[in-house]
């Protein structure tokens, strides 16, 4: 233990983090995230693998040491390297520096937190008992920190969602340059776009498309079935999942039939939608179900399923469609969970919350008229006033139809700063 903790806190030694473990680089999301270490509350950090949070705790450590806390009242620890109590580790690190955490002003980072049985239980004692200590958590398996959370910790955190690079981010780690104006990088943001939906990690922005495959397939997607998901639930099938995964990320937005699936698959059906519910909540898939004014309405009806994230999919697709890379950035962007199906009409997507929002895709540069038309559709048979059409073009622009407003995104634009 002693010898994992000194290496793991250099900064007690040294008097700063390594510029590996915190680059100078720091995301967007930083400054929100530096703002809440003045609250008393904990922080958590979820989101899938390698998106960062690790090196997002770093440089908060960083960043408290430059404000001048002394380094050895910051401990960091990772269940990645080895699972241990909470309550050992405090006592060890009160062995090597001397540091009295339960009297004095203490900042405890604990990383990979899910993979520690019990830890929300743990980390509420230690919230409770310890009034000055600030805590920051951090884990891949979203759906046992929010769980975790919702029932030990009511009131006790603030939990905070870390996304792949934004293309802005992923832009300004490809060129060393910050972007403030993004119309006068415009050309350049272009180039990239097709490299940043491959591969939007920060550790693999100038990586080679092979290795970058295998990076994603091993590291992000491999280890979450492997590790994280058999860590938090006892019933998980490995095989299913990985059988699962490379279905839905060779065909994004196929069409789920849970009954066909599990005969084919050999499995009950209630088998089969606990491993979705799995896949769903590690982030990996996205879930689109057929919208219908009727929650139960909508339940009965085939849902589509889309990779939690398009690069996921180019490990088992290395030649995609193009217009299939479109609809599944298009959904992650705007976080969509719904489309709509009747009879041979249909709307790729639709934003439920707030008024209805009918939303086409296409990776045409050209504006599909028979999209133009499906939109107009829609928009009459729900009275509604406005649509958008996100497609492969440049220009940004809005079109009137039967008294229709259809707005025409490019979806270079949509990924930089469209919001709905």
């Amino acid at each position: 233990m002693r010898e994992t903790l000194e290496l793991l806190n250099g900064w007690w030694f040294s008097g700063n983090v390594s510029k590996e473990k915190a680059p100078p680089y720091r995301r967007r999301q930083f400054e929100d995230l530096w703002k809440e270490m003045e609250y008393r509350q904990m922080l958590i950090l979820t989101g899938l693998r390698r998106v960062g949070k690790s090196t997002l705790m770093h440089q908060i450590i960083q960043e408290l040491i430059r404000t001048g806390v002394p380094p050895n009242r910051i401990l960091y620890f990772s269940f990645d390297e080895r699972t241990a109590r909470i309550l050992e580790v405090l006592r060890e690190y009160q062995k090597i520096t001397g540091v009295a955490w339960k009297e004095e002003k203490v900042y405890i980072f604990l990383d990979e937190i899910h993979k520690l049985p019990g830890w929300s239980g743990q980390v509420k004692i230690l919230y409770d008992a310890l009034p000055k200590a600030k805590l920051v958590l951090s884990g891949s398996a979203s759906v046992m920190l929010q769980r975790g959370a919702e029932s030990d910790l009511a009131g006790r955190y603030f939990l905070r969602e870390i996304e792949v690079l934004s293309l802005r981010e992923f832009a300004e780690l490809s060129l060393g340059k910050g972007i403030d104006r993004l119309e006068l990088w415009r050309g350049e943001l272009e180039a990239l776009l097709p490299g940043y939906l491959r591969r939007p990690f920060p550790e693999i922005v100038r990586w080679g498309e092979e290795k970058v495959r295998e990076y994603i397939k091993e590291l992000v997607i491999g280890k979450c079935l492997r590790e994280d998901l058999p860590k938090v639930f006892s019933r998980v099938r490995v095989g299913m999942l990985n059988s699962l995964v490379e279905m839905f990320m060779k065909s994004p937005g196929c069409l789920l039939n849970l009954t066909s699936l599990s005969k084919d698959l050999g499995v009950h059906k209630l088998t089969l939608q606990e491993h979705l519910f799995y896949l769903e909540f590690a982030k990996l898939i996205r879930v689109v179900r057929n919208f219908r004014p009727s929650v139960r309405a909508e339940s009965r009806k085939l849902k589509k399923i889309y990779p939690g994230n398009i690069s996921l999919a180019f490990p088992f697709a290395p030649k995609l469609d193009l217009g299939l890379v479109y609809e599944s950035a298009t959904a992650s962007a705007l976080g969509l969970e719904h489309y709509w199906r009747k009879g041979y009409a249909e709307i790729d997507f639709i934003r439920k919350n707030g008024e209805i929002l009918p939303v086409e895709v296409t990776s045409s540069e050209e504006v599909p008229r028979e999209k133009v038309r499906r939109l107009s559709g829609f928009m009459k048979r729900y009275g509604l006033k406005m649509g958008v059409l996100v497609y492969g073009g440049r220009e940004r622009r809005k079109e009137e139809v039967d008294g229709k407003t259809i707005e025409l995104v490019p979806l270079l634009d949509l990924l930089l700063d469209f919001k709905l």
